[in-house]
C-alpha cells in the first residue's frame, strides 16, 4: 500500500480513536454499577445500530447474517469484550479515567506479539525496548506513591491490565472476523457483536446484584451518548479503516485514546499528574510507539 493510499484509512482510524477515547467519561458520569453501565452500553448500541443494518440490507450492499465461521468468531471477539468492558469499568472507577485507559491499551504490546508470532511482522528490539519503556514509565506512575493508595487502586490496577489482554483478544479475533466477512458489511458484524456481548453483560449485571434500570433522566442521556458516540460512531468509524491497516498501525493509532482520556480527565474531573507521573505518562506513550513501529515498517515493506 503506498503513503497516500494509507492516508484515508490512518486519519479514519484516528478520528474513531478519538470518538471512543470519551468512553471512561461516560462512565464516570454515568451513576449505576459497572456491569450495567456496560451492559446498556452494549444494548442501546444494538438498537441504535439496527435501522444502519436494515438499511444496508434493503440496499443489498449486506447480508443479515454472517456464514457460521464468522458469526463464530464476532461471538469469541464479544467474549473478550464482554470480559474488557466489565474489568475495565471497575478499572475507571478505581483509579480514573486516564489510568484505566492507559492500562488497558497495553494491549498493544500482546497486539504487537501476535503481529509477530501469528502475520509475520517481526519487529526485534523494538518491541521489547518498547514494553520496557512502557513498564518503566507506568512504575514511574505508580510505584512511589503506592502504599498511599487505597485496596481498591491496587485491584483497580490489576482490572486494568486485565481489560488490556481481553481487549487485544476482542480485536484479534474481530478482525479475524473482518478478514473473511464475505458478504456481510462491518455494520452486519458490529451490530452482531454488540448483540452477543448484551447477552453476556446481562447475566453477569444480575448476578453481580446491580440494579439494572438507570435511576434518572440524565443517567439515560449519559448511557444514550455513551452507545452513541463511544460504540456506534467509534466502531463503524474504526471498523471500516481497520481491515486495511496493520495489526502494529492498528495499535499506534489507538494509542490516540490514552492520550486523549487524561486530557478529557483533566478537563473533566480536574486530575493533574505530579512531575513524576507526566514523565512517566510520556516514557508509557513513547514506549508503546516504540514498540509498534515495526509494524509500520513491516507495513510499508
Amino acid at each position: 500500500m503506498s503513503n497516500a493510499a494509507a492516508r484515508g484509512p490512518l486519519a479514519t482510524m484516528l478520528f474513531g480513536a478519538v470518538l471512543i477515547s470519551t468512553s471512561a467519561v461516560f462512565v464516570r458520569w454515568v451513576e449505576m454499577g459497572p456491569t450495567a453501565s456496560a451492559f446498556w452500553r452494549m444494548a442501546l448500541a444494538t438498537a441504535m445500530l439496527l435501522p444502519v443494518l436494515a438499511i444496508a440490507v434493503r440496499r443489498g450492499v449486506s447480508t443479515f447474517t454472517p456464514t457460521p465461521r464468522v458469526l463464530g468468531l464476532v461471538a469469541i471477539a464479544a467474549v473478550f469484550f464482554a470480559l474488557d468492558l466489565w474489568m475495565w469499568h471497575r478499572s475507571i472507577l478505581y483509579v480514573g479515567v486516564g489510568m484505566a485507559t492507559l492500562l488497558g491499551n497495553f494491549q498493544v504490546f500482546a497486539l504487537a506479539t501476535y503481529g509477530a508470532l501469528m502475520l509475520g511482522e517481526h519487529g526485534g528490539w523494538r518491541l521489547w525496548a518498547g514494553l520496557s519503556l512502557a513498564i518503566v514509565g507506568l512504575a514511574l506512575m505508580l510505584v512511589p506513591g503506592w502504599a498511599d493508595f487505597d485496596e481498591h487502586f491496587h485491584v483497580g490496577v490489576w482490572f486494568g491490565l486485565g481489560t488490556a489482554a481481553a481487549y487485544a483478544g476482542f480485536l484479534i479475533a474481530f478482525r479475524k472476523a473482518q478478514a473473511t466477512r464475505g458478504g456481510a458489511t462491518n455494520e452486519s458484524l458490529l451490530w452482531w457483536m454488540c448483540l452477543c456481548t448484551a447477552a453476556l453483560l446481562l447475566p453477569m449485571t444480575l448476578a453481580g446484584g446491580e440494579a439494572l434500570p438507570p435511576s434518572s433522566g440524565s443517567d439515560w442521556g449519559w448511557l444514550l451518548a455513551y452507545a452513541f458516540i463511544a460504540q456506534v460512531c467509534g466502531w463503524l468509524v474504526i471498523g471500516k479503516a481497520m481491515p486495511k491497516l496493520s495489526a502494529g498501525v492498528l495499535g499506534l493509532c489507538l494509542l490516540l485514546q490514552p492520550l486523549m482520556a487524561y486530557v478529557w480527565d483533566a478537563l473533566f474531573f480536574g486530575t493533574r499528574l505530579d512531575a513524576a507521573g507526566l514523565v512517566g505518562l510520556g516514557l508509557s506513550l513513547a514506549g508503546i510507539f516504540l514498540g509498534l513501529t515495526r509494524g509500520a515498517r513491516t507495513a510499508q515493506a
